[in-house]
């Protein structure tokens, strides 16, 4: 079988087009839930569920619940932990365990758990 130089270049060329588009996204992502950090408002959440993921290149959800200040709604929300691992597996709380969340005010589906949010970007 032979493979054709310009598909080739195809090939390659959507595949670093891609790593790219995926790292800006991620870089987007972690940089909306510093923003979230930096200006929510704080109120106490459980854990519901973690997924971790079966393939390596994808980030863990973290799902998780928690009522604002004033609010007679219960938010269920995700988190994805964007944090760089540091070892085999980076530490996520326990389902029923609970977390600091930090949310705006202004949209409270717009929530982060606080302790996940990296300070650095990369």
């Amino acid at each position: 079988m032979v493979i054709e130089l310009p598909s080739l270049i195809a090939f390659c060329g959507g595949v670093v087009l891609a790593m790219v588009l995926s790292g800006k996204i991620a870089l987007r992502g972690l940089l909306a839930a510093q923003q979230i950090v930096k200006e929510g408002h704080i109120a106490q959440g459980r854990i519901t569920g973690v997924w971790r993921p079966p393939v390596a290149g994808s980030f863990p959800r973290v799902y998780f619940e928690f009522q604002p200040e004033g609010s007679p709604e219960i938010f269920r929300c995700c988190h994805t932990d964007r944090r760089v691992l540091s070892g085999d597996v980076a530490s996520l709380p326990a389902v029923g365990s609970q977390v600091t969340v930090r949310y705006l005010p202004e949209d409270p589906r717009r929530a982060v758990i606080a302790r996940l949010v990296s300070r650095f970007t990369h």
